[in-house]
């Protein structure tokens, strides 16, 4: 459990606030636009950044009394995350398991085996593709098995059975430690997302569970337009749409059924945040 207690951090332009929240196991996913502050909120959380005011428990001890500890117990994956380029794969996870206080190889193996590795652990990091960079990437963040394990968008750059084995292996790895992951690939998360924090303009707008999340958002139709008569749409309030030869397939967010050959759908995440900054 991670508990929050009115931290403010401010730069140029900018101040985030986030006021008493407590981040509890499972999958918890923050969403808004770019610049809306979910980087520098996990870099918060990840001791990367230090709050100009306010404070963050992690169990029961705080920065200030526990510092090493507490990172020993914490996985961070930045975005854009720099890796030495002329060290090997493991030679890397070795590297970041001796700063993190790791004494065993174990830790190691398990993360190379974890994110299917193997073929590339002697190779050196300069010479892997972007996707498999990242994957070691999520390698070294969970490296021991943290407690606390913070993401920063880690499908960039994974094709998609790699973004469906990273997914499910946060799935069973949220079952009983704490994982939350910055991303704008929402319906990734559909099937195993618990909670939700959206951020906007460095404000806290939504903290709250997966299903009151979409219960309370509004109602979404879907269902199959002719071409010229899209324009009669508000296109503000269209959240998915795939043109065909003859007509458009259209999910639509509206009080009332827009056509009468709509019908009513299931709102997913992504349709929710649709619904959610239209109304905002």
């Amino acid at each position: 459990m991670i508990s929050i207690d009115q931290i403010t951090y401010n730069r140029k332009g900018f101040s985030l606030t986030i006021p008493t929240m407590q981040l509890n196991a499972g999958i918890t996913i923050l969403v808004g636009k770019n610049g809306a502050g979910k980087s520098t909120f996990l870099q918060l959380l990840a001791t990367a950044l230090k709050p100009h005011r306010g404070s963050i428990t992690y169990g029961r001890k705080t920065v200030g009394e526990a510092l090493p500890f507490i990172r020993k117990q914490i996985g961070f994956l930045p975005t854009g995350v720099e890796l030495y380029e002329e060290m090997k794969t493991r030679q890397f996870l070795t590297y970041m398991s001796e700063l993190k206080g790791i004494s065993t190889d174990k830790a190691v193996e398990t993360s190379i085996q974890a994110m299917k590795l193997e073929d590339v652990k002697k190779t050196k990091i300069k010479s892997l593709s972007q996707g498999m960079k990242q994957r070691v990437g999520i390698a070294q963040a969970l490296l021991d098995t943290p407690s606390f394990l913070l993401l920063d968008e880690p499908l960039n750059y994974l094709d998609s059975q790699e973004r469906k084995n990273v997914v499910s292996l946060l799935s069973r790895y949220g079952k009983s430690k704490l994982v939350l992951v910055a991303t704008h690939d929402l319906n990734e998360w559909e099937e195993i997302a618990d909670h939700i924090i959206w951020l906007s303009d460095g404000q806290v707008l939504f903290d709250g569970p997966l299903t009151l999340w979409k219960n309370n958002s509004g109602r979404v139709w879907e269902g199959r337009v002719k071409q010229h008569e899209i324009s009669s749409l508000d296109f503000n309030r269209i959240t998915y749409m795939k043109r065909s030869k003859d007509d458009v397939i259209v999910k639509y967010i509206s009080e009332s059924k827009p056509f009468e050959t709509f019908t009513l759908t299931t709102t997913t995440i992504e349709d929710a945040y649709f619904i959610r900054k239209y109304s905002s």
